[in-house]
């Protein structure tokens, strides 16, 4: 196999991200040489339907059904992360669901990676979810920071392996994505009444 020069091979590396000959190997001179972008650009790639249906809504199921209490014919069955491997998908979830919060306030995300018509009777389509993110950019980074806080407490809670806690964090993840939804996704949703003239 012949090989090339390493001069030759790092002049095919853009100069964004080549590193000195020097920093190929440390030991060689001690300090690695970086080319660094004094303001990289953040790039999304997938779409805001996408992050939710990929990260957000997952992440969030696996904290919300860490902790159940079903009521059954048999009886009442209490279910929560009891052995450490249990107690760490939980916490993987959580922190999948954390970092996504960030990625939700990076600008010039797509809604979708086509337009969709809306899903329903009260619901917007993608071009209007666009236009209602836009003109209130700032109360949907909002409430991708309040998702962060409530999703750090529930950090702590699957730390301290507290099933209270977590199920108490997880009423504010909840209170939170329906608030953000009903601004951006739903505003005109219509509850029906209750049978019977319940509220």
């Amino acid at each position: 196999m012949k090989t090339q020069p390493l001069d030759s091979i790092l002049t095919l590396i853009p100069a964004k991200v080549r590193v000195g000959a020097g920093g190929l190997c440390a030991c060689s001179s001690g300090q690695p040489r970086f080319e660094v972008s004094t303001a990289p650009a953040l790039r999304p790639v997938a779409s805001l339907q996408e992050l939710m249906q990929t990260e957000v809504d997952p992440s969030a199921d696996g904290i919300w059904d860490a902790v159940e209490t079903d009521v059954t014919r048999q009886g009442i069955e209490e279910r929560q992360p009891r052995t450490p491997e249990e107690w760490a998908a939980v916490r993987k979830a959580n922190l999948t669901l954390v970092e996504a919060t960030n990625l939700l306030q990076i600008p010039r995300r797509l809604v979708g990676t086509k337009p969709f018509a809306a899903e329903a009777q009260g619901a917007l389509d993608s071009d209007q979810i666009a236009e209602r993110i836009a003109s209130n950019q700032a109360a949907f980074d909002g409430f991708a920071q309040a998702l962060r806080d409530a999703g750090l407490k529930a950090l702590v809670a699957v730390d301290a392996k507290d099933p209270v806690a977590l199920v108490k964090a997880g009423g504010s993840l909840d209170e939170i994505c329906e608030g953000c939804h009903l601004t951006f996704w739903y505003p005109n949703q219509i509850i029906p009444a209750l049978p019977g003239g319940g509220k």
